[in-house]
């Protein structure tokens, strides 16, 4: 079974929209799935609709533009409708490069979140060289708690402590892979009810390094949509949010978070859990802190 997507092989070329037919008011455009719902570890992997999907944006007019450069300045495209770019690599690292060199054949750019766990170095090396931005996808709190055996309704005895673990990382982060503005947290399934945004609410983000925390300040800008996906045995895209209807009626600004994991075949998702390869997901998503960093961990909570 192969499963490195590391290489990330040129695409053929994909068809441009020309045109886009007149609808009556009110009618939503129909189109034939091109897929049918197959479970998770047999689905395809999707990288020709993502492509189609980006080249769709640029044919109707819209600025592509990665979210930390749209947090820096929303106004700077006011010409034109918007589509921001966010990627959170969850799992798989070696997907975000495949990911990353559709986006190149399209001169887009993009701001990319790497957990512990993904933030494979020369993987993260390849995707800033390309010009985009990345980030921590922090889970500093969850993490806390999953290693002291708490349950969610503990989780405000672990805040002190989880935020300075969380400045740590952002150091640490920084130091391996170079400058961040930005951090995100990430949604830990593993214990519910938790969410790790919660220790950069009420922070001054400066204290932590960074600019932006990229949730919270999404939450106080004026977009239009957010728009998640979802892998193709779960309906590709969250609330049922379909990007070519958002497209087409002009919706502006945009949010697309998208998970590079959630395009890769279900094959190869299951060789990285499996087997990782070159580039593939860690066993451990423990930050890499020395033990002076440590000290001021325990000193702190």
């Amino acid at each position: 079974m192969v499963c490195d997507v590391m290489a990330a092989p040129s695409l053929p070329s994909l068809p441009v929209h020309r045109s886009v037919p007149a609808r009556a008011a009110g009618e939503r455009e129909r189109r034939p799935r091109t897929r049918r719902r197959l479970g998770r570890t047999l689905s395809r992997a999707r990288w020709r609709e993502y492509g189609r999907l980006l080249e769709m944006a640029v044919e109707h007019g819209y600025h592509v533009v990665s979210l930390e450069t749209w947090l820096a300045d929303a106004d700077a495209s006011a010409s034109g409708p918007v589509l921001i770019l966010r990627h959170d690599v969850d799992q798989y690292p070696a997907s975000a490069l495949r990911m990353a060199a559709i986006e190149a054949r399209l001169g887009i750019r993009s701001t990319w979140y790497f957990r512990w766990r993904t933030a494979d170095p020369y993987v993260v090396s390849a995707i800033r060289e390309a010009g985009h931005d990345v980030g921590l996808h922090y889970e500093s709190l969850s993490r806390e708690l999953l290693r002291s055996g708490l349950t969610a309704a503990q989780a405000p005895t672990l805040l002190v402590r989880a935020r300075a673990l969380l400045r740590e990382e952002l150091a640490a982060f920084s130091e391996r892979h170079g400058p961040v503005r930005s951090s995100c947290p990430h949604g830990d399934t593993r214990i519910p009810g938790v969410h790790n945004g919660v220790l950069l609410q009420g922070e001054n983000v400066a204290d932590y390094g960074i600019e932006w925390d990229a949730n919270a300040a999404v939450g106080r800008a004026p977009l239009d949509v957010w728009l998640t996906d979802r892998s193709s045995a779960e309906g590709r895209w969250k609330e049922e949010l379909d990007p070519i209807d958002l497209l087409i009626d002009r919706r502006s600004p945009i949010l697309a978070v998208v998970h590079p994991n959630n395009w890769v075949s279900g094959a190869a998702l299951w060789c990285d859990r499996i087997a990782p390869g070159r580039h593939g997901t860690a066993d451990s998503d423990e930050p890499p802190l020395g033990r002076s960093a440590l000290r001021r961990v325990a000193a702190a909570g």
